[in-house]
């Protein structure tokens, strides 16, 4: 992801309110936590109030099996990219909760993304959403 990208990851985090650090947690205007991170050995928890996750629109669409039955498909929207530009996409495994997952891109077409590994097909991936997700993992932003 190239410095441009993180500075608008960080601003929209920034004016969004949503952050977060180990067992952190962002407020929303009555106080409420907006955002809570916990830190896992490689990736992290992120539960969103429903303030929240409204205020960032989240939104999510199943991963789909690749046509022939061979490897998976997603929306291109669902694709972050780490500092060392590995692909990561968002689960949410719950209401909620989201979860980075790894995944391996071996071609795009159009606006999907087209993975030889990630999460099982029918697994929810956050197509709008995801920056701001990662800015609240690596805690930038309130």
């Amino acid at each position: 992801m190239s410095n441009r990208h993180w500075i608008m990851v960080f601003v929209v985090a920034a004016s969004l309110g949503v952050g977060g650090c180990a067992e952190s947690e962002a407020s929303d205007t009555k106080g409420d936590p907006a955002a809570s991170v916990a830190k896992g050995p490689e990736v992290s928890t992120i539960t969103l109030s429903e303030l929240g996750a409204r205020r960032l629109g989240i939104t999510t669409q199943p991963v789909q099996q690749g046509k022939g039955g061979t490897g998976l498909v997603i929306p291109y929207a669902a694709v972050v990219y780490d500092a060392k530009g590995k692909a990561w996409t968002f689960t949410n495994p719950q209401s909620l909760t989201y979860v980075r997952a790894p995944i391996t891109i071996v071609g795009v077409q159009g606006d999907r993304a087209l993975l030889s590994s990630g999460p099982a097909p029918g697994t929810a991936v956050v197509t709008v959403g995801a920056a701001e997700l990662v800015g609240a993992e690596a805690g930038l932003g309130a």
